[in-house]
């Protein structure tokens, strides 16, 4: 029992030191999340909204033809009717479980989650654009209209909530979390791939239910990563490149991604990202104009030796004597007493 209690110890000690770690969150950084659930979820309403909308206008088909309609569709002949429709919802489970242990065990989950949810509600936004103006014949002779009013009806698997696959477009998005930010190992390439798997999987289990016609899958998987990338896109040059939403971005040190890169590594991540370690950017001006009113910036730690001579070897720069990085790597130019001293004079020689 003792060694019970020991081992239920230390598990509570490390949940709480990695909720310190890297779930913690500053003001601004609630207020952004708070606003992209807001966003997500207006985006999810109101899609539902006009997939009603859909659901009645595609009614008025099968009013005019006096009988159902299906589509003809290639996939429908080589892929049997099966009547399995809480499969789809099943896969839609299959595909949350794992992501969401990938984003708990994650160094940066804030992240994860912030991506999921704008590139869901984007493809939601764009879904709300094609679902209600096209009307197509449903392929399920067994669905039910919407009746009642599209505002307050929340209904599954509804007639005319055709274009595009509601579903397929959580597969695509589960699995592109996954490809983006699963461990860079062969575990989590193994996983990725059983994700992939999974989403294809579902997607021939939506078809063969004769939810979507084979171009509503379709098109989701082209929309999906296209919301994916977008946002991908907006978020590393307005966020991770400006030094916005650090506890999101890099809840632990600016430039680390993952509790085991070195040092080293996020200092070359930085001098990548132009980011100072306090997340602001590199600006040399203002170093310039602090060395000259005394005050010592915040630089990062020089680089390892290592990877000092091998910079000097291809740049052929020589080794300062102290021991500092030369102007030549890697790093953040170090002002200097004497380039203080000499910027200085030349300012007050042209006044």
């Amino acid at each position: 029992m003792a060694r019970v209690g020991e081992l239920c110890q230390r598990a509570l000690g490390y949940v709480v030191r990695r909720i310190r770690r890297n779930w913690w969150l500053d003001r601004v950084c609630i207020i952004f999340l708070v606003c992209v659930v807001i966003v997500f979820g207006v985006s999810y309403y109101f899609m539902n909204v006009m997939a009603n909308v859909a659901s009645q206008r595609s009614k008025l088909i099968e009013d005019a033809l006096g009988h159902r309609l299906a589509l003809p569709d290639v996939f429908f002949l080589f892929i049997g009717h099966i009547r399995l429709l809480w499969m789809t919802d099943m896969f839609d489970a299959l595909m949350f479980v794992p992501t969401a242990a990938l984003i708990i065990t994650h160094d940066r989950p804030w992240r994860v989650v912030s991506r999921l949810l704008l590139s869901w509600g984007l493809a939601s936004l764009v879904r709300i654009t094609t679902v209600a103006i096209t009307s197509v014949p449903d392929p399920r002779p067994d669905c039910e209209y919407v009746q009642g009013n599209v505002f307050t009806t929340f209904t599954l698997h509804r007639c005319g909530d055709a274009i595009y696959s509601g579903h397929t477009l959580i597969f695509v998005v589960c699995s592109l979390v996954w490809s983006s930010f699963a461990p860079r190992n062969w575990i989590g390439r193994a996983f990725t791939a059983f994700v992939y798997g999974l989403a294809i999987a579902g997607s021939l289990i939506v078809i063969a239910n004769r939810a979507h016609y084979t171009i509503d899958v379709l098109l989701a998987w082209y929309i999906a990563p296209g919301a994916w990338y977008t946002v991908a896109w907006f978020w590393y040059w307005h966020v991770t490149k400006k030094g916005r939403l650090l506890k999101i971005e890099f809840p632990v040190e600016v430039g680390r991604h993952r509790d085991s890169d070195t040092e080293e590594k996020c200092q070359r991540r930085r001098i990548e990202l132009g980011l100072m370690p306090d997340g602001t950017p590199y600006d040399p001006v203002a170093l310039y104009l602090g060395a000259m009113h005394g005050r010592e910036p915040e630089l990062s730690p020089p680089v390892s030796a290592a990877r000092t001579a091998e910079k000097q070897e291809v740049d052929g720069a020589v080794p300062s004597p102290s021991g500092t990085p030369n102007i030549n790597d890697e790093c953040v130019l170090t002002i200097g007493e004497s380039s203080s001293q000499a910027f200085t004079e030349d300012f007050s020689s042209k006044r």
